[in-house]
This record gives structure tokens, sequence and C-alpha cells, in this order.
């Protein structure tokens, strides 16, 4: 290995380790094949490769920021690393120099091995990977303490790397609500995922030093109410069309009768786990 100083081994240690994922290649899931049938009317491995090779194409670069997105699987692959050493912003530019030195070379899989594409990695795509990675970025000591100590193992990594993706500094009673998250919430693998997802997303929209219970109280309510206009929008409709409700200036509410019901289990789960018995959150004033 090459010698280093100290400060800089880090940032060549993760360097490597980024090098071998883009080695190792990048598997097009679902989304992605999605987006290039929808955007390229299902082309042929050989027309995808003209695409990716043509730098004139407009639709080109959105294509390949798509394909070389850091995804979960990735990111647990580094987490253990980063979570044991002290990167700050300033590291992300050694590393992705070390990375540019070695001008790497991908393949890009396609799924149930019907082929590949082997692909000279753009510098673009190397410094978009390496930024959103959030290397520089520390969970709270406490809620490492409490995911450590409460979530499973399988659980633990995927758990971080969601919080390292969506969380910055978190307040006071946000920790203290996660931590008791964690300890608390007794439920299946794909369910608990579920939970901890819509709570970070509701975490990042509401203000740090706000009353969590209430926010969630008035959040249920909120769901509640648009479910019932769902439902009476139903019933209108099963009476008219929907060409004579537009003429008469009826509002249509674009709300997911499904998804509005399931929010609102995810939110008794999430508060009757952290608050016990205690909870109550009316559905109406």
């Amino acid at each position: 290995m090459q010698k280093f100083k100290s400060d800089d081994k880090k940032c060549f240690l993760l360097a490597e380790k980024i090098e071998r994922i883009f080695r190792d290649g990048f598997v097009l899931n679902d989304d992605v094949m999605h987006y290039i049938d929808s955007t390229f009317s299902n082309p042929s491995i050989n027309e995808l490769e003209e695409i990716i090779y043509d730098e004139h194409n407009c639709e080109r670069d959105p294509l390949i920021e798509l394909i070389f997105f850091p995804d979960e699987a990735a990111q647990i692959k580094l987490e253990e690393f980063l979570e044991s050493k002290d990167f700050k912003k300033e590291d992300e530019k050694k590393v992705i120099d070390y990375i540019l030195n070695k001008k790497l070379v991908t393949t890009i899989h396609f799924p149930e091995n019907k082929g590949s594409i082997k692909f000279i990695v753009p510098e673009l795509s190397v410094l978009q990977f390496v930024s959103r990675l959030n290397i520089s970025r520390k969970l709270n000591k406490r809620l490492l303490k409490a995911i450590n100590k409460f979530v499973s193992d399988k659980c633990r990594t995927p758990v971080k790397v969601r919080l390292r993706n969506t969380m910055t500094v978190l307040s006071e009673n946000k920790i203290k609500f996660l931590s008791s998250f964690f300890e608390k919430l007794k439920v299946e693998e794909n369910y608990f995922f579920k939970c901890l997802d819509f709570m970070l997303d509701f975490f990042n929209g509401i203000k740090d030093d706000i009353n969590i219970q209430q926010s969630f109280s008035e959040r249920k309510r909120s769901l509640f109410q648009n479910l019932q206009k769902a439902v009476k929008f139903e019933e209108v409709l099963n009476k008219n069309n929907m060409e004579t409700l537009i003429s008469r200036g009826v509002r249509i509410p674009h709300i997911s009768k499904e998804d509005a019901m399931n929010n609102i289990v995810i939110i008794d789960t999430i508060t009757l786990a952290v608050y016990g018995e205690q909870y109550s959150a009316p559905l109406e004033r």
C-alpha cells in the first residue's frame, strides 16, 4: 500500500472500497429499467450502449446519473467504515481525486443475465456518487447506542444508512423520540422500515422544537379528513360521470384512500409504541 499522511489514509481506504463497488458493476433494477424502456422505447443492449456512449445525446446524462446512484446495497457495504472514521466535508475531494486517478471501467448488468455493457466511469459520476454518500455526517452518539442495543443485527446497518441519507443535526426531542422508537417498536422487519421511513419523512417536515406527539395527532386528523373527502367523492362519482362533475366545477381530490389508511395505521403503530396507552389522537375536533 502507498504511504500516506494519517489524515489521508482513511480517504485512500474509502476510495478503494468505492472503486471495488464500481469494478463489481451495477445491476439495472426495476426502476432504472422502467426509465430506460419508457424514455428510449425498449432499446436493445446495442442501442442502449450507443445512447450511453453518445455524449451529445441530451437524455444520456440523466440515465447515467440514475445508473450510478448509490443505492442502499452499496451504502451498506460502506457504512461500518464511515462510522468508524471521522470524515470531514473537505475529505470528499481527496476521495474523488484518488478514484479519478484510476480511470475506472465498470460493467452495467442487465437483469436476469440478459447481457452487460462495459463503460468508462465519467468524472461527474464519481463526483456525484461520493457526494451522495454523506461521508461527513455523524449520527448522535445516544442514537447510535439505541440502534446498536435495540435494533436487530440484520436491520442495524440499513437503519444507519437511512439516517445518514435523511438526517443532519437532530434536536433533543427528536433524538429522544427516535431512541424510544428503536427501543419500543416491535414489528416485523418490512413494517419496521415502513414506519421508520414514514417517521423520517415526517421529521423533515416539522420544526425541531415542536411537540412531536401533538404533530402526529394533527397529521392523523388531516389524513382522516382527506380520507373522508375521498370517500364522499367516490359516492358522488357513482351517481355522476367525471365530465359532469368537471363541468359543475367539482374539485377532484387527489388522494389515495389506501395510502391515507396505511399512514393512519403507521401513525398509531409508532405513537402507541413510543407513548403507550397515554397516546390519544382524536380524529375530529
